[in-house]
């Protein structure tokens, strides 16, 4: 993998530019912060209303068979499984002249482009840029030395990566599914191109994936593109969704939120609510961290001056730094178990107690934190002879 790496040389700024950068960082901070208690907002009450809808759904589903629409299921929330019948469709990607039989497939393209990673120490920045292939197209404009690492435009690029789905009904036994399954099921299956395909102008096939010709194929250069293909191969599904007819469709909760699932092999209705509901959690608490993240953040860029002006006091300022550096996390972390509070309190009391402790906890910590700081008066106590 080419490899290039440039150093750069920071120029260090001084006291008042340093000064007058951290009251500029005020404004962020305060932005930060409100970012950060929206963020947690929303994540604790999109939290209830995930709760509230796992309830329902758990509540509500009926585990039927595929062989048999039963019109006494009308209108509620079903759970089923059997063979995914698309008619034996042949799906085409037209631009490549390329079929598969298959409900769902993916043109995954990937453009040969450089990378830029930069680490700073003390004031030094080492800019290191490596060639990668990237689905996405990287601006090398951006790149703080672009001279000599310049990745190709839109404008450059014929192809993008896409997705095909069949014009056929999907369907499970005497079921079949609304036109939206076909946009949630998986393709994920590599394949190779197929041996009568149409080789694009300027490509080859090297291992089972088209690429613009190079020189060296082990060795692409900058701009080169390579596509592969992904099918869906599934057989066995199982299926959650609101009977309609004879048709699956949407399920809407209570809380308006629109619930159907397809997924590969076979399962009841508690699998895939369970699915959902391992989904809800892991994004409950990816929002929490962010969150409470830029919260933190934002309460050490308010700090910021404080920093600043200590951090020039020879051997005080790093010690003091990094009091306030501790300073700013728990008060971030105690305004982010407020908020987390007080947007459960209404409908989850418990859990909101369990927190309001949390932060009583945290104050104490920090009153403690802040006492110790202090130098108690040493005693000092004459020898007797």
């Amino acid at each position: 993998m080419a490899t290039d790496v440039v150093t750069v040389k920071n120029q260090k700024p001084g006291f008042f530019a340093n000064l007058s950068s951290s009251f500029g960082g005020i404004i962020i901070g305060i932005l930060m912060l409100i970012g950060g208690i929206s963020l947690l907002w929303w994540n604790e009450h999109n939290n209830v209303r995930n709760i509230k809808n796992v309830k329902e759904l758990r509540d509500q589903v009926v585990d039927v068979s595929s062989t048999e629409v039963k019109s006494e299921n009308e209108g509620k929330l079903i759970a089923t499984n059997g063979k995914l019948d698309y008619n034996d469709a042949t799906v085409t990607d037209t631009e490549f002249s390329i079929s598969f039989k298959t409900p769902v497939f993916c043109r995954e393209v990937e453009i040969y482009q450089w990378v830029e990673e930069s680490e700073t120490k003390d004031d030094t920045t080492t800019y290191t840029y490596k060639k990668e292939w990237k689905s996405e197209l990287v601006d090398s404009d951006d790149f703080n030395t672009s001279a000599g690492h310049v990745n190709p435009k839109e404008a450059d690029i014929k192809y993008f990566s896409d997705r095909f789905s069949t014009d056929e009904d999907l369907k499970v036994g005497a079921f079949t599914l609304d036109d939206g399954f076909k946009n949630i099921i998986s393709s994920d299956k590599s394949v190779n191109i197929p041996e009568d395909a149409v080789m694009p102008e300027g490509y080859t096939i090297y291992n089972s994936r088209y690429i613009t010709d190079a020189t060296d194929m082990s060795n692409p250069e900058v701009g080169n593109i390579r596509i592969h293909y992904t099918i869906n191969d599934y057989k066995d599904v199982s299926v959650l969704g609101k009977q309609i007819g004879d048709t699956i469709g949407d399920y809407t909760t209570k809380t308006n939120t629109n619930v159907k699932k397809i997924v590969k092999g076979t399962t009841n209705g508690a699998g895939m609510i369970n699915d959902i509901e391992s989904a809800n959690k892991f994004s409950k608490w990816m929002f929490r961290f962010l969150g409470t993240l830029l919260i933190v953040l934002g309460v050490g860029a308010i700090l910021g001056p404080i920093t600043t002006l200590i951090g020039y006091i020879p051997f005080l300022g790093n010690v003091v730094n990094s009091v306030i550096g501790v300073i700013s996390f728990l008060i971030g972390l105690g305004i982010a178990l407020v908020v987390i509070a007080i947007s459960w309190f209404a409908a989850r009391p418990i859990v909101a107690i369990c927190s309001l402790v949390g932060v009583a906890v945290i104050i104490i910590l920090l009153v403690t934190f802040i006492k110790k700081g202090k130098k108690e008066p040493v005693k000092v106590e004459e020898k007797t002879k």
